[in-house]
């Protein structure tokens, strides 16, 4: 635990809350300033052009994006001379497959060469260990965080819900300290009309304080990890709670929104419960519509079916994206490691974009606490653990878990000890950790691969 972070977690509420709001405030410029406006009314009058427009919009784009790699990325000008390709060989979506398949390895090994050189100031750099607990470093220019988030709330207007609306978000991040036992359990960013609910504490003694917060809050919506807002919802439903004041939706993300997750969800905050498809390296989107298919958000890049089976008017493949807004580090071919089903199909909401029925996404067991509580997510534990190739979390026994790692050359105890005081601090005070190292972490039989793992019955 850094200072910063020890200092916050010894002040009184109140004074996190003025953080929470601080912070706030430097996000929203980051996400709402500048160009945010120009991007979301083009976003809102785009998501209805025609199929033939959409195919020009897209060559266009791709057109612009091959030839600006080609002379200003270092990794892409030399990858195509070693094809003997030039940026005139790639015109359509269809020319792509001419690019090799860009992998979270081959990012981590090219970092330098993938970088722009001509954004040398302003970008932001960011990470993610995604489902896998591979930490992966990537950089975003300050504008396609701006589209990012104009392409998110495009989403969120098909269902009534504004930029500057008040929401609640349920979140793994340790906003309230995990070893608070008064209330309030949840935070206040002011900035952004937003109330942080932090899922350490949603748990049987504390349920009832969440529900009169959320009862009082008049929130448009909800955003959060479908899990965590599982989990509260369950509480809520075993202890005879009520949600008096719901959201007028419910958006989750980070996870797969699983069927049976969305009708309790739905259930007990009487809410639409809708999800969109996207990932933190930002090479792609899929946004669902009122009609609950999933569509391409085809300015924002490109989705490929890698590998596809067709089956009628359905093919399933691997998800390879192209991003058109990241010039700062883009990426060309990246494989994002899930799988998702595209399905052939007239939308009844008359968007014409490519629509996918299903994404494979990143189902998980969760670890059951001393405390009591449930952790679906371990992924910001590993973000910046950079001598990790990957890693497993899995549970045999009640209050112990065993991290299983894949170690990189420059691993050593001190990853080990940081391993341990992030679980401590972030996860419980009271939960042990032991460590398995191996040379690699075995797959399920579908192929995939799970991050955690409860043997417990």
């Amino acid at each position: 635990m850094n200072a910063v972070q020890y200092a916050y977690n010894n002040s009184p509420f109140w004074l996190q809350n003025i953080a929470c709001t601080y912070k706030g405030l430097i996000e929203k410029k980051l996400r709402f300033g500048g160009n945010f406006e120009n991007y979301y009314n083009f976003l809102i009058e785009s998501q209805w052009m025609a199929n033939d427009e959409i195919q020009v919009y897209q060559n266009e784009k791709l057109s612009f994006l091959i030839k600006y790699c080609y002379y200003n990325i270092p990794y892409y000008n030399k990858l195509f001379k070693q094809l003997k390709l030039v940026p005139g060989d790639i015109r359509t979506v269809d020319d792509l497959t001419k690019v090799p398949i860009l992998t979270k390895e081959g990012v981590r090994n090219n970092f330098s060469l993938l970088k722009n050189p001509n954004y040398n100031k302003g970008v932001i750099k960011t990470h993610t260990s995604g489902s896998t607990g591979k930490a992966l470093d990537f950089l975003f220019s300050r504008d396609a965080i701006k589209f990012r988030w104009a392409l998110w709330f495009r989403h969120r207007e098909r269902f009534g819900v504004k930029p500057y609306d008040r929401y609640a978000t349920f979140t793994g991040l340790v906003v309230v300290p995990i070893n608070q036992k008064k209330t309030p359990f949840w935070r206040e960013n002011y900035a952004m009309k937003q109330t942080i609910f932090t899922m350490h504490h949603i748990s049987v003694d504390k349920v009832k304080h969440i529900v009169n917060r959320l009862n009082k809050g008049e929130f448009v919506y909800y955003s959060g990890y479908p899990s965590i807002l599982y989990s509260l919802a369950t509480l809520i439903e075993d202890a005879n709670l009520r949600i008096t004041n719901p959201p007028k939706v419910i958006f989750t993300g980070a996870e797969a929104l699983l069927e049976v997750q969305r009708r309790r969800i739905s259930r007990v905050f009487n809410s639409i419960v809708t999800d969109q498809y996207g990932f933190s390296e930002g090479a792609g989107n899929a946004s669902r519509c009122e009609s609950d298919l999933f569509h391409e958000d085809f300015e924002y890049g490109i989705l490929e079916c890698n590998n596809g089976i067709v089956n009628g008017n359905y093919i399933t493949g691997e998800v390879i994206g192209t991003g058109f807004t990241n010039l700062a580090m883009p990426f060309i071919r990246y494989k994002i490691e899930d799988t998702a089903t595209w399905v052939n199909t007239n939308c009844k909401c008359r968007r014409k974009s490519k629509t996918i029925l299903k994404v494979e996404g990143r189902n998980e067991d969760y670890i059951l606490t001393p405390e009591g509580n449930r952790i679906l997510r371990f992924d910001y534990i590993f973000k910046d653990m950079h001598n990790i190739t990957e890693a497993q979390v899995i549970q045999r026994e009640l209050g112990e878990i065993i991290i299983k790692i894949v170690r990189r050359t420059n691993y050593s105890i001190s990853d080990e000890k940081r391993l341990k005081n992030e679980v401590k601090t972030r996860v419980s005070p009271q939960l042990a950790v032991r460590f398995e190292y191996v040379n690699e972490i075995a797959r399920e039989r579908t192929g995939k691969f799970r991050a955690v793992k409860s043997y417990l019955k």
